[in-house]
């Protein structure tokens, strides 16, 4: 049997329904201010789940999302705050000792966007900043929901200068696993790193319907793979500088389901599972107890 990792789920909708702050597109950001023990205690509900890989919480943490509320000059402080509760979180408790944090490089102005709306000098700098905060406290990089293959590019040029392994994570059609939402084909933007140095390749923030459509993509390549879907119904009513309360969350996301196709997943060849929006640390868990009475083996994901 293989040896697989399993990933931690979404924190931003956890920490909104937590907080109970519906209509605020940046309260995972400003939740490290107001209430940083709430963020903690995610990171340890996910970690106590049997997560083995921990995200920083600080994916709307991006000076372009930051400034459309004023609060651009927030940005390395939030970034800061969200390495010290990852780091509080590990540090609570031997059994953690293992954990990896991966740093977070986002779409910069918002999920979902089929190009960039900024030059590519500007998110080059921008990325560049975020990897110069957190790369002397993260494991690797995962530059995650990357919804064309310039971002993507991107996102991995500026992670690259410091020698950090990165992890590739494209998003995806709600439609069609096979293409990105820039409509380009995942199998192209494939291409365009199967010569870089990567962990692996990932779609996340996905559909769980489309999954097998990208592990088809996926296996046409050497290297490893893994999924981390979202529970929403869909996300096409969400736009840049919107809150995640206009999205829906399906009602048939549950831990049987989530366990059914994390299973089948890991038995398609994926190397790692997790999840994104929706999936808490209830569905991590119930994931992590079928691994276990199914006798996976569990490696590290570097």
């Amino acid at each position: 049997m293989q040896k697989v990792t399993l990933f931690d789920g979404g924190m931003g909708q956890e920490l909104v329904k937590r907080n109970s702050h519906k209509k605020d597109p940046l309260w995972s950001s400003k939740v490290l201010i107001e209430n940083p023990n709430s963020v903690i205690e995610l990171h340890k509900e996910f970690l106590d789940a049997g997560a083995s890989v921990i995200s920083l919480n600080s994916y709307s943490c991006t000076p372009q999302r930051l400034k459309r509320l004023d609060l651009e000059n927030k940005f390395e402080e939030l970034q800061l705050l969200s390495i010290k509760a990852a780091k509080e979180a590990l540090n609570s408790n031997l059994k953690y000792k293992d954990v990896k944090i991966a740093g977070c490089l986002p779409p910069l102005e918002g999920s979902y966007k089929s190009k960039l709306g900024i030059s590519k000098k500007e998110a080059l700098e921008t990325y560049k900043e975020i990897v110069n905060i957190q790369k002397n406290d993260v494991d690797f990089f995962i530059c995650e929901t990357m919804s064309s293959i310039s971002e993507a590019l991107i996102a991995y040029e500026a992670s690259s200068l410091i020698g950090k392994p990165i992890l590739m994570s494209f998003c995806v059609s709600e439609k069609d696993g096979k293409r990105l939402i820039s409509e380009e084909k995942l199998i192209d933007a494939c291409v365009n790193f199967q010569n870089k140095k990567l962990l692996g390749f990932s779609i996340n923030c996905c559909q769980f319907e489309v999954v097998e459509h990208s592990i088809e993509i996926f296996k046409k390549f050497s290297l490893p793979y893994g999924v981390f879907p979202n529970g929403f119904k869909t996300v096409e009513n969400l736009k840049p500088g919107m809150s995640v309360d206009v999205l829906e969350k399906r009602i048939d996301v549950n831990p049987s389901m989530f366990v059914d196709y994390g299973i089948r997943w890991f038995n398609s060849g994926c190397s790692f599972v997790g999840g994104c929006c929706e999936i808490g640390p209830d569905l991590i868990k119930s994931l992590d107890n079928e691994m276990k009475r199914l006798k996976f083996i569990r490696k590290s994901i570097i």
